[in-house]
């Protein structure tokens, strides 16, 4: 765990290897996957903001990781030396998180369940899945992938069985292998 959902907008960070993911906790306490970082991507821009904030997601570390760190005070320092940070911070926030959310909602009206499956899966593959000689291999579980494409864990299941009988995919403890993507994307 980096950042707790609630915690105060205190920190900011560079991932610069690995993975990890944004979730909320419902108040039901299931634990809702958001979006997935790669190496590359910047978190905690929450602590940019000019008045102190709290984080209204926790963030995650899924495998083993770096990321440079950097506290409020210096992070709102250098925003205002070079001002180009928080143009780039709030182009991340716009472009990635608002595509985000538009995705979710137009998926959610208008795609079934396996539809969500494929649409989730096939965004992985290309965010944080690993090519091997397999096929493009993805690191997550399966109630991780339920929640993200919000179906129900024997829907996912009964999906996943299908295809791996006709040779799409394979599942194993916490990782998905896609073997046929292109039968993936045709089959809903």
């Amino acid at each position: 765990m980096i950042l707790h959902q609630g915690d105060a907008a205190e920190q900011f960070f560079l991932l610069t290897s690995g993975q990890g993911a944004h979730f909320v906790i419902t108040s039901e306490g299931r634990k809702v996957p958001l979006h997935w970082l790669t190496a590359g991507q910047i978190f905690g821009g929450a602590t940019l903001l000019s008045v102190p904030s709290h984080f209204l997601a926790g963030t995650e570390i899924q495998t083993d990781s770096c990321a440079l760190v950097w506290d409020r005070q210096t992070i709102r320092a250098l925003a205002s030396e070079f001002p180009l940070l928080i143009d780039n911070a709030l182009s991340i926030a716009v472009t990635e998180h608002l595509a985000l959310l538009t995705a979710a909602q137009v998926s959610l009206s208008t795609e079934d369940a396996a539809g969500r499956i494929v649409r989730l899966l096939t965004s992985l593959a290309c965010g944080i899945g690993r090519n091997g000689p397999e096929g493009v291999e993805i690191q997550i579980s399966n109630e991780d992938l339920a929640a993200g494409a919000n179906v129900t864990p024997s829907t996912l299941s009964r999906s996943f069985a299908k295809w791996q009988h006709d040779g799409v995919l394979t599942k194993g403890r916490g990782r998905v292998v896609i073997r046929k993507p292109e039968l993936l994307l045709s089959s809903f």
